[in-house]
């Protein structure tokens, strides 16, 4: 076991920085990117939000709503409305020009396939004759996880599941063009990851289990030497740590369903969130990615022999359907029920972490989290891509607002109005703020510039300044 990893995250790491107790502390800042498969259908987000005519942006205010006001998608996060920043307008206008070659081109335009692809990367995927496409280019988080690892501290972590589109297994995130990032799919594996503990060999896990010694009675005589030293506020943060901690090893030790792949349950999904909130609270790394497996349709509502790709997704928009699918008011239900299922996780792990008290504010003000979906809509369009940013990330975004921009260019894919409408400003501008917000300085992120079907240029560059403070 490497103790020192092992200290750092069971909140006793000061024990190794003993000047660090001296010294006022920075709180630095994290970002999670919390990424949903398939989409939002629009009527289960989109608020009403007055504009003038010919206005590039519109905004309301979220802070004087009431719970009842804000739309279906995003009422779970009412209690966070104040750090909270919701999109609306977005394009995914790298996968869109993506689309746009491989109409001409050839190659594989497999929508899902191009979105997973493209989604954290903003970049061209990568091609293989005879095999699915994949990541082009080094995604935002893998970038980030680069330039904040430092000493001790990973540079990321990706928790979650195998996302399927059309039964090829495609990661979000990607160290370089078709290298998928690790991912940890099981919670019990993420704790003893993130606390250092080498895994058992398969054959003796069994009996590693019931003769394993918890880690926090291997190191009670530390905390109790530490608590010592503390003053009432600090040893109340430690002693919710020590907890939480606690809570973990117990329901990875009891809960047989953690071991394996996540499935999708609130459980299991739970402990992955407080996974993250113990991770950022220890420094042990600052960028976090979880990226659930599509939740199967028992978890929110509907019958367990239905698929959300095969039964709901196509057919959830009026007069915007794909594949062939017609529409019904049943899968434009169960669409926005799905992604009130992601809503609800995300308001647990803003809860986790805004439990936490850190320097002037709590963990959460210090924190970015960014939802995002791997398509703009359940039926392919990348138009218009619904994103929320709840935290602040230490003051950096105006959070309170729900945000409206308007379409701007003519959409890369040559078509019809109906098919590929307008779009507004590309969702890489916004990698670009996330990056400022993180003390960098890039002007761009993925790709730079785009054509419209029109042939216009459209610059990808620079960020979302409306965002900002």
């Amino acid at each position: 076991m490497n103790r020192r990893q092992l200290l750092t995250a069971l909140g006793l790491g000061a024990l190794y920085r003993p000047s660090a107790r001296a010294q006022p502390m920075t709180s630095p800042t994290r970002v999670v990117f919390f990424v949903q498969p398939h989409g939002h259908v629009p009527s289960g987000w989109k608020m009403n939000v007055p504009s003038a005519p010919g206005a590039l942006v519109s905004e309301r205010s979220l802070t004087g709503l009431a719970e009842s006001e804000l739309s279906d998608v995003l009422r779970p996060l009412f209690p966070f409305r104040d750090r909270l920043l919701a999109i609306e307008g977005l394009a995914h206008t790298a996968a869109l020009e993506d689309i746009a070659h491989l109409r001409r081109d050839g190659g594989d335009a497999n929508n899902h396939n191009v979105a997973v692809a493209d989604l954290l990367s903003c970049a061209r995927a990568a091609q293989h004759p005879g095999f699915p496409c994949t990541g082009g280019a080094i995604t935002i988080d893998q970038l980030l996880a680069q330039r904040t690892v430092g000493p001790g501290r990973f540079g990321s972590r990706v928790y979650g599941g195998d996302y399927i589109p059309n039964q090829v297994v495609a990661p979000f995130s990607f160290t370089g063009a078709s290298q998928p990032t690790p991912v940890v799919k099981s919670p019990a594996t993420a704790f003893l990851d993130l606390t250092g503990t080498p895994l058992p060999p398969a054959d003796r896990a069994a009996r590693m289990a019931r003769a394993r010694v918890s880690m926090l009675d291997s190191v009670a005589e530390e905390y109790t030497a530490v608590s010592r030293t503390l003053g009432r506020e600090a040893r109340e943060t430690l002693e919710a740590h020590r907890a939480l901690v606690r809570d973990l090893e117990l329901s990875l030790t009891m809960a047989p369903s953690c071991t394996g792949a996540l499935d999708g349950s609130l459980h299991t999904a739970r402990q992955f969130m407080q996974l993250i909130r113990m991770a950022f609270t220890c420094d042990l790394t600052r960028v976090m990615v979880f990226a659930p497996s599509p939740a199967p349709c028992a978890e929110f509502g509907y019958p367990a022999n239905h698929d959300v790709h095969a039964n709901y997704a196509h057919a959830s928009i009026d007069g915007a359907t794909s594949c062939g699918q017609t529409y019904t008011p049943t899968a434009e239900r169960a669409m926005t029920d799905f992604s009130l299922w992601h809503a609800r996780h995300l308001a647990f792990l803003l809860s986790e972490l805004d439990a936490v008290r850190e320097g002037d504010g709590t963990l959460l003000d210090h924190t970015v989290v960014v939802w995002l979906t791997e398509l703009g809509t359940p039926t392919h369009r990348h138009d218009d891509a619904f994103t929320v940013l709840v935290g602040g990330a230490n003051g950096f975004f105006r959070t309170g607002r729900y945000l409206r921009y308007a379409p701007l260019f003519d959409n890369p894919v040559a078509g019809s109005l109906v098919e590929w409408p307008r779009i507004g400003p590309a969702h890489s501008k916004l990698f670009v703020s996330l990056l400022r917000a993180l003390g960098q300085t890039d002007s761009s992120f993925g790709t730079t510039s785009a054509t419209s079907s029109s042939g216009e240029s459209i610059d990808l560059t620079g960020g979302l300044n409306e965002l900002h403070r």
